[in-house]
């Protein structure tokens, strides 16, 4: 596998694009770029399990999976994205960068 990889992420809902990451091993660097054409910028989950407790995070479809998320990846950054239909998916720069790695082809389904 070469040194940095692109890909585009799925949406778990509907499949559509959510957004093209890229990841480069060294010197290590995740860049998720929404379909719109912004990076997209990764938050400490602490913020956004704040955000949660006090009801500011829209869309999220399973609210104690997310807290359960948030506590197991305590310390990394969380992805926020959403894809055109509406459908938020919030998910770890750990488990973003092991599903690019480890996914074949060119996209990559972040069920």
């Amino acid at each position: 596998m070469g040194w940095t990889v692109r890909k585009q992420l799925l949406c778990p809902a509907c499949g559509d694009v959510v957004a093209e990451a890229i990841h480069r091993r060294l010197p290590a660097m995740l860049t998720v770029l929404a379909t719109a054409g912004y990076e997209v910028m990764p938050r400490r989950s602490a913020a956004v399990e704040r955000d949660l407790g006090e009801g500011l995070l829209a869309g999220v479809p399973d609210e104690e999976s997310l807290r359960e998320m948030l506590q197991h990846y305590h310390a990394d950054l969380i992805y926020e994205l959403m894809c055109a239909r509406g459908h938020v998916t919030y998910r770890p720069a750990p488990v973003v960068v092991d599903a690019l790695r480890t996914t074949p082809g060119a996209w990559v389904s972040l069920a």
